[in-house]
């Protein structure tokens, strides 16, 4: 329980806060995933307090835990924002303030399911908050047996390890101050200087990110000791008694720590945490003890797969002199994608997923690839290739499957044929077993052009798919089934061996595989009647049909500017002409998912695309002068104008693509494996 502050200073505030004929409002916000009974226990007392607003936001564990966070909150008058899937807690938390900002708040209270609080103590809070708009306010946090649990911590700066600091006293000169999010309070004064919490960790180290920041922007981490609060330690996670963690714990702790060196510090301190990981990932794992080691290999695993995918995020980081961008030069882009769903989080128990590709790809697949090597990273997972002998007699819990389509087309009538049957089979093997389907949103639609049986089939395996994957939060997700996000990963680390060119001005790029719908006898066309002698054009790639290679050529005409090389391209002649680029020129009729954008930007190439949600969303991702949008169809005006944007504001920075980490990603997709297992058992049952 809590020890309230004194009755006589809360009622002072109390006065204060009405005394203008308007209540001030301060909104509770409480990050929930599969933890609704510690809400009522703990958090149940602040139902009716005057000029209090309670926002649950629930990180999907479930359609069941949903329905009593939506029951709970309102049975208790709360406010519930409910995503689709699990944005982690950053996200979590910028969700709950917007939705508390619309409810009038003018201060806020972050804290757990497992931590108690009543209205005196919040009271207390609000005051302060009041009093001291820039102050980042925590209480001491004790454990049930009333030993501390937190009262200030600071973070090494040149080492990036932990240090206990009791009421932030005796903070050392190359340290800095942080208070935990388990339970911390500040102003809407403070939070428009600070954006809100920073929403690409996922899980761990916001707090510390936070804290940073508000230091930065003028604020100040404050810890008032007279304010107590009882947290049960690991409540929503773990057992009173288990002394082990999770290997989520371990994993995110030990990337994030790397992260936050990334965004935060300098190259010569990001060259020494990184020098300096193999101690304080160790030291994270024994957080849980040494005894958990001989119980199980995973949280060791865990811990090397987080500082490996830590040191990947760091090494391309030192390209950047200093990063310090937080979440507070794009707030509400980022308040806007903490309502959107991302992925759910779940615990490192074993899986095997069937890829639906074979052991030796036909020719070299970056997306493949990398993914499989994010795969491969991942705890507790373990992959098995697609053949027709797997499928039909192997062991597996999962099958995962990218187009289907590709399953059931063979080489000569008969052949198809044959492949239909045994899609057949398969599909009713995975219904028997209860063998999960778990399907990447490459493509919306059907390939266009195929029989009904082979609709017949595809449609089949739709409505037994349990989970589906999307690649960026715009695509809309089909109704009655799990969805995930799973954004898609960048190439840095596939093209960077590759020699780059000097960048070409003028130059305008276009490559990827030619297909009808990405418009490229329009740009073409469009790049021809420019008469600036200064442009050049050069389209790399194979087209779809031998009329459309004819329409581009055509197109081309007799313009010495226009270089077609209307052929597939290995890799050095890629990176070669995207690095020659100035500008890099996508006019896809319809934008969905696009390797080619994420090439050009991990090739720190800036690109112009059609203007739609997804890349409005990229753009804000990103940072900005790297994507530009247009309207309607593509022009001549529309790229000089796009080239004259660019000279004028060019990026500042380097491309942000560390959300896009495929160590990360491989993750993401293991607990979207393990959601499908669960959610098709408890259909059955």
């Amino acid at each position: 329980m809590l020890r309230p502050s004194e009755k006589a200073a809360a009622g002072s505030g109390e006065q204060d806060r009405m005394q203008d004929g308007s209540q001030s409002v301060i909104g509770v916000v409480v990050v929930n995933y599969g933890s609704t009974g510690l809400l009522r226990r703990n958090l149940a007392g602040l139902a009716g307090v005057p000029g209090c607003r309670v926002v649950v936001v629930d990180n999907y564990s479930g359609e069941a835990e949903r329905d009593r966070v939506a029951e709970l909150c309102h049975e208790l008058g709360w406010t519930a924002v409910l995503l689709d899937t699990n944005a982690g807690f950053g996200a979590g938390v910028n969700a709950g303030l917007a939705a508390a900002r619309r409810a009038g708040a003018d201060a806020y209270l972050l804290i757990n399911p497992d931590a108690t609080i009543d209205s005196d103590t919040l009271a207390a809070f609000h005051d302060h908050v009041r009093a001291h708009p820039l102050d980042l306010v925590a209480p001491k946090v004790l454990r049930p047996d009333g030993s501390t649990w937190s009262a200030g911590m600071a973070v090494e700066l040149p080492t990036g390890r932990m240090r206990g600091r009791p009421g932030l006293r005796d903070i050392r000169r190359h340290e800095s101050a942080w208070v935990s999010g388990a339970c911390l309070a500040f102003s809407e004064t403070l939070r428009q200087r600070v954006g809100g919490m920073p929403d690409g960790y996922f899980l761990y180290w916001e707090d510390v990110d936070f804290s940073l920041r508000v230091r930065r922007v003028g604020g100040r981490p404050v810890v008032r000791e007279d304010l107590v609060v009882t947290h049960s330690e690991g409540g929503t996670q773990r057992d009173d008694h288990d002394r082990r963690l999770s290997n989520r714990y371990y994993f995110y702790n030990c990337r994030n720590r790397l992260v936050f060196a990334s965004r935060q510090l300098g190259r010569r301190q990001r060259l020494n945490w990184m020098i300096t990981t193999p101690r304080e990932s160790w030291l994270i794992l024994l957080r849980g003890g040494r005894r958990q080691l001989l119980h199980s290999p995973a949280p060791l695993i865990a811990s090397v797969a987080g500082s490996l995918a830590g040191l990947g995020i760091a090494a391309r980081s030192m390209r950047s002199p200093v990063r310090r961008d937080g979440i507070s030069d794009t707030a509400e882009p980022a308040l806007r994608r903490a309502q959107e769903p991302r992925v759910e989080d779940a615990d490192a128990s074993p899986i095997v997923a069937l890829m639906s590709f074979p052991a030796t790809p036909p020719k070299a697949n970056p997306y493949r690839l990398l993914l499989e090597r994010g795969l491969r990273k991942a705890p507790g997972l373990k992959i098995k290739y697609f053949s027709w002998r797997t499928a039909l007699l192997g062991d597996y819990d999962v099958f995962h499957v990218h187009w289907p389509e590709i399953l059931l087309e063979g080489s000569t009538p008969a052949k198809t044929a044959a492949r239909r049957v045994l899609f057949a089979i398969f599909l009713a093997r995975m219904r028997i077993r209860r063998i999960a389907i778990v399907r990447t949103m490459h493509n919306l639609e059907l390939p266009s052009g195929i029989d009904p049986i082979e609709v017949a089939l595809l449609r089949a395996a739709e409505r037994q798919t349990a989970v589906w994957i999307r690649l960026n939060t715009s695509t809309e997700l089909p109704a009655g089934r799990p969805g995930v996000t799973v954004l898609h990963g960048h190439y840095r680390d596939w093209y960077g061996s590759q020699q780059k060119s000097t960048m070409v001005a003028g130059r305008i790029v276009f490559y990827g595989l030619v297909r009808r719908y990405k418009g490229v006898p329009a740009l073409v066309r469009a790049f021809t009647e420019s008469p600036d002698p200064t442009l050049s054009l050069e389209v790399l790639g194979r087209p779809s049909t031998t009329e459309l290679a004819d329409e581009i050529i055509q197109a081309a005409g007799k313009d010495q500017r226009v270089r077609l090389r209307l052929e597939f391209v290995e890799d050095p002649e890629l990176v070669r002409g995207v690095t020659e680029a100035e500008l890099v020129v996508l006019p896809y009729a319809e934008m969905h998912n696009s390797a080619a954008v994420l090439t050009a930007l991990s090739l720190d190439r800036p690109v112009l695309v059609p203007d739609n949600e997804v890349n409005h969303k990229l753009a804000a991702e990103v940072g900005p002068g790297w994507v530009h949008t247009y309207s309607g169809p593509i022009s001549a005006q529309t790229i000089t104008a796009a080239l004259s944007d660019l000279r004028q504001h060019p990026p500042a920075d380097w491309p942000d693509l560390e959300q896009r980490d495929w160590d990360l990603g491989g993750l993401q997709h293991a607990d979207a494996y393990r959601l499908a297992r669960r959610w098709v058992h408890r259909r059955r049952q």
